[in-house]
């Protein structure tokens, strides 16, 4: 008798370690609400509730039961996972170390394959390994042959860095936020090599709020504490085998806790914004959650402003207030900041404007004197738009600070050549003040101090090189009517004109800018000025190399005597062959020089719609130092190729 009891007990305890240890659960049975959607509540209240029965087993969908602010709600549409359109995202997570190799591989294989297999369309799936290195065989997928033809050719050997792929697995979801997260993890052995700890496998999965399954093949050298410590923190599963061939139905319990997700689609009855208890209950499990509901108009609502009481009277209500919202354009620090900034300046400014003494320039004096003698209309215009007392000293200061540095005459002759009717201190303050304003504008929609100061400077920038562009553009006027300019001169000293009144005739029958400028020179004659100083001011005003070889032919005649109107004939051929010569080269190139425009603004084109539209993918290069010089290697490369590429197409006539 003894003896067959002893037998039992041994039989017992050998077909106890025979089975697999099953579906371990790391925590007790719950129910977890893992979203609530409330996008079309507008519509009629409509919810969505995305619900997890945690270690729990088979469900059964009729136990299901949805209550709002503790009323239960009858017309509640309940879709299990396979129904639904839910994304469900699950990393399988495979050892492939050395102590893997044989059966405990193969049966691994099989198992996850026939997991893969069963995966819905919507499904994404990925695959990583791990043994002395992480590798990410397949990203996350929808294909599962993909998948399936990676796992079939696994090998191994190795080491065990499981929680180094714990980390790499859990990293995956910030690409797909969408999914629903859940790693898979098979090991046989104890972690021996991985740089990251069992503290910072648990942080990946947590912050990610992944949930792990782990599979454990045991063996007597086999430690389970810390894959064990993953699951709990996830709320996960922990499985354990000691038989290889029970690995299929590990695999089925996690596909059966993964089917046991359901979607609620309900009508909620609170039609004014407040918060609102949504709770789900199975069997004795609830679980609820407190959301704010924006509120939808139903079609029993009452006129607005008012409501209806209990005698079915109509009483007006009074409106509740609106409090309008918005974002600032910046920071209200840097805002506050930039205000005290502007003020202190502009306060610093009118002072020193209007008390700091000035004195009149000998040429502002001379200017002044001169201004009866000249044309009405281009006394007008020269007048100056800055009239008021403000205006007028800020552009005053500007033109005596340039006149200190050097640089009065510079500006005035740019000024002049591009034909703009202001003083150069009026040139300077309005530049500036449009420059500061336009910083100053974008610096506050961008809360960025350096934006701000980069666009004025790069419109500072602007005003000069449109002021070049004026100028050359008035020059390449100027240069083409040279050639029937110098005919009419020569036409009229042929005709029994004086040199003068041939000037005077060119004044009053050439085209602009030649007959402005020419009538500037009678100005200048009138005034004493001797006729080839007044001819040579106009090729400094128009700086035209062209018209000071003709001022200098007129010259030559003048001192040593011979027929002027024969020589100007030639000058004027000249120039004519010239510049037909010049267009020709001009057509020739066109091609070079439309490639070299090409080329050279396809970088920065393409920079700023990438800027613009993908900032992101532009990111290593902004804001990593290798990409930082990267980025100015390519400018300075951009820079060096666009100055050989404008030598190459200039061709000097």
């Amino acid at each position: 008798m003894r003896a067959r009891w002893i037998s039992a007990a041994i039989f017992a305890i050998v077909a106890l370690l025979a089975l697999p240890v099953g579906a371990q659960q790391a925590d007790a049975p719950e129910v977890v609400l893992v979203d609530v959607n409330l996008a079309r509540y507008d519509e009629d209240g409509q919810v969505t509730i995305t619900t997890e029965f945690r270690n729990i087993g088979e469900l059964d969908l009729d136990q299901v039961v949805v209550s709002q602010d503790g009323v239960v709600l009858d017309d509640v549409e309940v879709l299990s996972v396979e129904e639904s359109s839910v994304r469900v995202g699950v990393v399988l997570v495979i050892d492939v170390s050395g102590s893997m190799d044989g059966a405990p591989l193969e049966a691994a294989k099989a198992a996850a394959i026939q997991f893969v297999n069963q995966k819905r369309e919507q499904d994404s799936i990925a695959l990583v390994t791990f043994a002395s290195e992480v590798e990410l065989l397949v990203p996350f997928t929808d294909n599962a042959r993909a998948v399936t033809a990676r796992i079939a050719d696994l090998t191994a050997e190795g080491g065990t860095n499981f929680f180094d792929a714990i980390v790499r697995s859990a990293e995956l979801y910030d690409a797909d936020p969408d999914l629903q997260p859940h790693i898979i993890a098979l090991t046989d052995g104890a972690d021996d090599g991985s740089r990251s700890s069992v503290d910072e496998a648990i942080a990946a999965v947590t912050d990610n709020e992944v949930r792990v399954f782990g599979i454990a093949l045991e063996s007597e050298d086999f430690q389970g504490d810390t894959i064990r410590q993953i699951t709990e923190a996830s709320r996960g599963l922990y499985l354990a085998t000691a038989d290889p061939e029970q690995l299929d139905s590990l695999y089925a319990d996690i596909r059966r806790e993964l089917n046991n997700k359901v979607v609620l689609r309900f009508n909620a009855t609170q039609s004014a914004p407040t918060d609102v208890s949504f709770a789900v209950q199975y069997e004795n499990l609830r679980s609820s959650e407190i959301v704010e509901v924006p509120g939808f108009v139903t079609n029993g609502d009452p006129v607005a402003g008012g409501t209806t009481n209990s005698a079915g009277e109509f009483v007006l209500t009074p409106p509740q207030p609106y409090v309008v919202t918005g974002d600032l354009p910046a920071p209200a620090g840097v805002l506050r900041w930039m205000g005290i900034i502007g003020t202190a300046i502009a306060t610093l400014g009118v002072v020193w404007i209007l008390f700091c003494p000035k004195e009149e320039d000998t040429q502002e004096k001379l200017r002044r004197r001169m201004a009866s003698f000249e044309r009405a209309p281009d006394a007008q215009e020269r007048a100056g738009i800055f009239q008021t007392g403000f205006l007028r000293s800020l552009s005053d200061r500007a033109e005596s600070l340039v006149q200190r540095r050097g640089l009065l005459y510079t500006v005035n002759a740019a000024l002049e050549q591009a034909n703009i009717a202001l003083r150069p201190g009026e040139a300077i303050a309005l530049s500036l003040v449009l420059s500061v304003l336009l910083g100053g504008l974008v610096g506050a929609l961008s809360a960025n101090v350096y934006i701000g100061v980069l666009v004025a400077a790069i419109s500072l920038a602007l005003v000069f090189v449109v002021l070049t562009i004026l100028g050359r553009s008035e020059k390449r006027k100027f240069e083409n009517q040279l050639p029937d300019t110098l005919t009419l001169l020569a036409t009229s000293l042929r005709a029994g004109y004086s040199l003068l009144q041939a000037i005077e005739a060119v004044a009053s029958e050439a085209p602009m800018p030649t007959a402005r400028e020419f009538g500037r020179s009678i100005t200048e004659i009138r005034l004493g000025q001797p006729v080839t100083a007044a001819l040579q001011g106009i090729a400094e005003r128009t700086k035209s190399d062209d018209f000071a070889w003709a001022v200098m032919a007129v010259e030559i005649q003048r001192e040593v005597g011979g027929n002027l109107s024969e020589v100007l004939n030639t000058v004027a051929d000249t120039m004519l062959q010239r510049n037909r010569l010049r267009r020709e080269v001009k057509a020739l190139t066109a091609e070079g020089r439309i490639s070299a425009y090409v080329l050279a603004s396809m970088p920065f084109a393409l920079f700023a719609w990438l800027f613009i539209t993908n900032r992101e993918y532009l990111e290593p290069l902004l804001s990593n130092t290798v990409g930082i010089g990267a980025l100015a290697g390519g400018l300075v490369l951009m820079a060096i190729g666009i100055y050989w590429m404008a030598q190459i197409v200039d061709i000097e006539i």
